[in-house]
């Protein structure tokens, strides 16, 4: 046991080595990405049976969390054997930004979690608890909040929510033939794909032909980044894309290895916000992004992370502590089971 415990001491060590060019809000241009770390060697424990339709809630431990960033109470990492979390932070014209890099052992730990499993009803939750009932990680906002305008195809857990595979309503072939936004699919595999269809009938339709591979689907978008090239940002339709604002965005870099990225806006202190244009720019600094796809942002905007003497809060925007109710989460689970001490 204590050669366990050296050797679980010397990998934090270096993780920790790793972290300690952690800036405070880096100086205007200097863009930096973090590499992300290895997941920790499987002893002194187990994996967990984390399925598509289950999630066990074994996480996170509270001493896997590394340093708090300098300055702050928020934590600077997280690492077991299932999920490691590098938190960074920058600025990119006049505007702060904060960035997760979060690598899984297991595509199931990337989830979607909802306040009320129907999309009939528009319950709502902060969404630090909606984190801690699904014992999350590290979370973000979804996009069912804007839901009622766009009312896209919803794939949930395998499962369809929309449109309804049992009782669909009379409307349903009217409504396939709307003009589509883009619209977001992670397989189970754990990989992201954006599809760009000019109606949903065309989105059902390709998302159908991805068959059981399907776990997760929803609208929000535009992509930013499409297999590793800066997309045009051109559609508004409710997204504010020429006004300056907060923004989120969940990202592939490659197998089971994500980043999310969220920037501050005019109402937080010291910084001026992104246009969706500049957010995308953004993005394409860190040159190793080979999906990225937009989130609702303003005050909609919220990452959530181990914060002070809590286990979850929004960490983004850190001067300025207002969260905006939500209808559901992207979120990263754990899935380890270290050994009782």
């Amino acid at each position: 046991m204590k050669t366990k415990t050296k050797r679980w001491s010397a990998l934090l060590a270096g993780i920790l080595l790793i972290l300690t060019a952690l800036p405070v809000f880096a100086e205007e241009g200097a863009q930096t990405l973090l590499p992300a770390m290895a997941l920790p060697e499987a002893t002194g424990g187990a994996f967990a049976d984390i399925t598509l339709e289950e999630d066990p809630l074994v996480g996170p431990h509270g001493g896997n969390y590394l340093r708090t960033i300098d300055g702050t109470k928020i934590a600077s990492g997280y690492a077991d054997p299932s999920i490691t979390v590098v938190i960074g932070q920058g600025r990119f014209n006049k505007t702060n930004y904060i960035y997760a890099r979060i690598k899984i052992a297991n595509p199931n730990q990337l989830r979607f979690a909802m306040a009320e499993d129907s999309l009939e009803k528009n319950k709502t939750t902060i969404g630090s608890k909606l984190a801690k009932r699904v014992n999350a990680v590290i979370s973000i906002n979804g996009v069912l909040e804007a839901d009622y305008k766009f009312k896209g195809p919803v794939v949930k857990d395998g499962n369809w929510l929309r449109p309804d595979p049992v009782n669909p309503k009379a409307s349903l072939e009217k409504w396939k033939k709307q003009e589509a936004r883009d619209t977001l699919v992670i397989d189970k595999k754990g990989d992201m794909h954006i599809l760009r269809e000019e109606t949903w009938g065309d989105v059902i339709d390709r998302i159908k032909a991805m068959g059981d591979e399907v776990a997760n689907a929803f609208v929000f978008g535009p992509a930013l980044i499409l297999d590793g090239e800066r997309q045009k940002v051109e559609y508004e339709r409710g997204l504010s894309t020429t006004k300056p604002a907060q923004r989120v965005a969940l990202c592939q870099m490659g197998e089971l290895e994500y980043m999310i990225i969220t920037s501050e806006g005019p109402e937080d202190p010291g910084s001026t916000g992104l246009k969706l244009w500049e957010f995308a720019e953004l993005l394409e600094t860190f040159g190793e992004i080979q999906q990225a796809y937009n989130l609702d942002g303003g005050s909609s905007s919220t990452l959530n992370f181990k914060k002070g003497n809590s286990n979850w809060g929004k960490i983004n925007c850190p001067k300025n502590n207002s969260e905006r109710p939500l209808r559901d989460i992207i979120y990263f689970a754990d899935a380890w089971i270290p050994n009782k001490k």
